[in-house]
């Protein structure tokens, strides 16, 4: 089942050279280009295991389509149900797929906000 998406996601893309380095501004931080999408944003706490193996407590859970795909490790800013804006940083992420694993329905991505 596909949930509603009635919110509004944007994250911060790092912007890559063709190397597939992160390139920096003058002062060393990394440059972003943000994208937005819709979404749906719902507060649940869980506990899961990130990409090193170590156990974390999100308190945050973002359904996006299956076209929006930002890697581990970005900023995100959402908006929640109440009109709110926040913002976060993705932990980790999953896929709803069909039984064959062929098709992905949506992508939940868990972040630390």
């Amino acid at each position: 089942m596909k949930p509603p998406m009635r919110q509004k996601v944007t994250v911060h893309f790092p912007v890559l050279d063709e190397k597939g380095q992160p390139v920096k501004d003058k002062y060393g931080k990394p440059l972003t280009k943000p994208k937005t999408s819709k979404a749906r944003v719902q507060f649940k706490t869980s506990l899961i295991r990130d990409a090193k193996g170590e156990e974390r407590r999100v308190s945050l859970e973002i359904d996006m389509p299956p076209s929006f795909n930002p890697p581990d490790g970005t900023k995100v800013e959402y908006t929640t149900m109440g009109g709110q804006k926040a913002e976060g940083t993705i932990i980790t992420k999953d896929e709803a797929v069909n039984l064959a694993g062929s098709k992905v329905y949506y992508r939940t991505a868990y972040v630390d906000g």
